[in-house]
């Protein structure tokens, strides 16, 4: 019996980290018609790359000259950006340069967006990370900066 109840428990957590995916905005993006566009670059890090690391979810797409696109992505983080439990943005040029999104979450399930529109220095290129795992914010932020 206490078996099951670990069996349910691990299965209703899973299911509400990946329903914490699901419900963004910033989600489509990562889906096939996004991500066999030309001008976009997808990674995805899964499975034994990332044990030891506290990452469960490593997702990330550059979009390169490919305004209306970059421009539905940044409408998407906005939205997104509303509901986080922290967060840190930074303008240039009254457009959104750089944001960095805590989505909450416990433990493994703990979610982050990052963004960087480069389109404010002179550069048609955007990029959306999103972030699943046991990590702090400053672990994420470490992560991205390497």
């Amino acid at each position: 019996m206490r078996e099951r109840i670990i069996i349910i428990v691990v299965v209703i957590a899973t299911s509400l980290t990946t329903m914490a995916q699901e419900n963004l905005n910033i989600n489509r993006f990562f889906g096939e018609e996004y991500v066999s566009n030309p001008k976009v670059t997808f990674v995805e890090v899964t499975g034994k790359k990332l044990q030891g690391t506290g990452l469960r979810k490593y997702k990330s797409i550059s979009v390169a000259d490919d305004v209306a696109l970059a421009d539905k992505i940044k409408g998407a983080v906005v939205s997104d950006g509303r509901k986080a439990r922290s967060k840190e943005v930074s303008y240039k040029e009254g457009q959104l340069y750089f944001g960095f999104y805590s989505m909450g979450g416990e433990g493994g399930g703990r979610s982050y967006i990052f963004y960087l529109n480069r389109r404010p220095v002179g550069k048609e290129k955007t990029t959306l990370i999103f972030i699943q795992g046991d990590l702090s914010e400053q672990q994420v932020k470490d992560l991205i900066n390497k």
